[in-house]
């Protein structure tokens, strides 16, 4: 049968008689006889809220939280059906120490002694910074905080990072120039209030599908007119109003020619540009080179249909802009990032209800690992470790002398081990052997550690090269905070 089913499973969960159920949940028990908790969904950054059904210390469904905020009762597939790992057979629950090549079983006093010892052997020997750490997006805010402390503190270095390198950092890069802070200036549930959404570099349906779905309901049911900037005909295209098809990496062109069109045709906001702005005139100087003629020339976009497409953002009373990684994993990512926001300035779209620029962030706390500080440049809070009263202040918060260089991105943290300048290096719960890019650059670092430590739920690509390998708990057996893609910080709750 021919449909658009994403077996994400609503149906089940709308079922007013029961007929449907799901197949992990059949013979498993009552609805009545489940324990229920509510947290929250690990897998993207969209944030949904979950209601875990538990027995005998087992989930045995998961349903949508009709009250989250977010989601309003929706989820994914594998939001919804994707928790059978919690439970699963290869699960990490004891220390392993490799022996001669092999992994033998050891005891948590043995393990910690021996990442303890071999840490401080190296520090003692090759100084701090031959030392780092690889915090993670999938733990909670107050792992991350801990881990960054951790290696500030006890390695002595600023040699943290995580997988927000590979995907965001232009964007925190970008929206902290702009706007002083790296994140969405809005709440996922504002888009309702835009009257015109422009996606870019997002494939929404496939990566964020909660809110892609939304996408979807506004523009069929609310009057919301989509505007989508992507050389690929994905899902959101069928929606849109308007479809520019640009060349990869002419991004900045086409901003900048859609901002030509609307200061030419007088559809910005001149107030918001003079009172909240600075150096127009030099910007409009740089804008003025990319006539939609050029643009066409650049990007492959038709002239008329960039004019179009400034028309409709320019007009409209409330403008949001939605972007994701296809914007910014470019060498020009932070440039993209940074003409988007000169786009919702100069038609005043910032500071509004249903306005904004809008990063759909990755992973379910990517956000909160970058606010709290697991980065090599800054501390929580995105205060750089450079200032010296900044310093200053987190030096007396928590007792010690701290280190004034930043430190090293993942990428040079792989580049140093791979040179011998990285001798030791402390692993939670990201996986570099699967998500970085160039693995056989990656591995020749990681076996050119002297020491290495893996701390995660299984006995993952990158764990596989470790010396010692520590277990982790999955995010239905602790408690603490995720932040989601639009900062909203959520309580995860300890089911089992």
């Amino acid at each position: 049968m021919d449909t658009d089913c994403v077996s994400c499973g609503a149906c089940i969960q709308t079922c007013p008689t029961g007929a449907l159920t799901e197949k992990l949940a059949r013979f498993q028990g009552r609805s009545w006889e489940f324990r229920k908790v509510q947290t929250v969904c690990p897998y993207c950054g969209v944030g949904c809220q979950i209601e875990l059904n538990i027995k005998n210390d087992k989930i045995v469904k998961v349903y949508g939280v009709e009250e989250g905020p977010d989601n309003k009762g929706h989820l994914c597939v594998k939001g919804r059906f994707g928790f059978d790992y919690v439970h699963h057979k290869d699960r990490l629950t004891t220390p392993l120490i490799k022996h001669n090549g092999k992994f033998e079983e050891a005891s948590w006093d043995e393990a910690l002694n021996l990442v303890a010892t071999k840490f401080k052997e190296l520090k003692d020997k090759y100084g701090s910074d031959a030392l780092a750490g690889l915090s993670s997006a999938k733990c909670t805010n107050e792992e991350n905080y801990l881990f960054q402390k951790f290696i500030r503190i006890c390695f002595g270095t600023n040699n943290i990072d995580h997988c927000a390198r590979l995907c965001h950092a232009s964007t925190v890069a970008g929206l902290a120039r702009a706007f002083g802070s790296g994140a969405m200036t809005n709440s996922i549930r504002e888009f309702e209030r835009a009257d015109v959404i422009l996606i870019t570099g997002s494939n929404t349906t496939e990566t964020h599908p909660v809110i892609g779905n939304y996408f979807k309901h506004l523009a069929a049911y609310n009057g919301t007119k989509l505007m989508v900037v992507d050389p690929r005909a994905i899902e959101l295209t069928e929606y849109a109003e308007i479809w520019l098809r640009q060349k990869s990496g002419t991004d900045v062109a086409w901003i900048n020619g859609l901002m030509n069109v609307i200061i030419n045709e007088g559809l910005y906001n001149k107030e918001f540009v003079e009172n909240r702005t600075e150096n127009f005139d030099e910007f409009r100087k740089v804008v003025s080179k990319y006539t939609p003629r050029k643009v066409e020339k650049i990007t492959g976009i038709p002239e008329e249909k960039l004019i179009a497409a400034a028309r409709m953002y320019g007009k409209a009373d409330r403008g949001s802009i939605v972007f994701a990684m296809g914007i910014t994993q470019h060498t020009t990512g932070t440039d993209n990032v940074l003409s988007l926001a000169n786009l919702a300035m100069l038609c005043g779209n910032v500071g509004r209800e249903g306005t904004g620029v809008n990063p759909l962030r990755g992973q379910n706390n990517v956000q909160g690992a970058c606010d709290l500080g697991a980065l090599p440049d800054v501390y929580p809070g995105y205060q750089k470790v450079s200032e010296a009263q900044v310093r200053e202040n987190f030096e007396t918060t928590w007792g010690v002398k701290l280190p004034p260089k930043e430190g090293l991105t993942v990428v040079e943290i792989t580049d140093a081990a791979s040179k011998g300048e990285i001798k030791g290096l402390y692993i939670m719960g990201e996986n570099p052997m699967l998500s970085d890019p160039n693995l056989n650059h990656v591995r020749e670092g990681l076996e050119n550690l002297d020491f290495l430590v893996v701390q995660d739920i299984f006995l993952t690509e990158t764990a596989e090269l470790a010396d010692v390998v520590l277990p982790g708990v999955s995010f239905a057996e602790k408690e603490g905070t995720f932040t989601n893609t639009c900062r909203r910080i959520q309580l995860l709750h300890k089911a089992i």
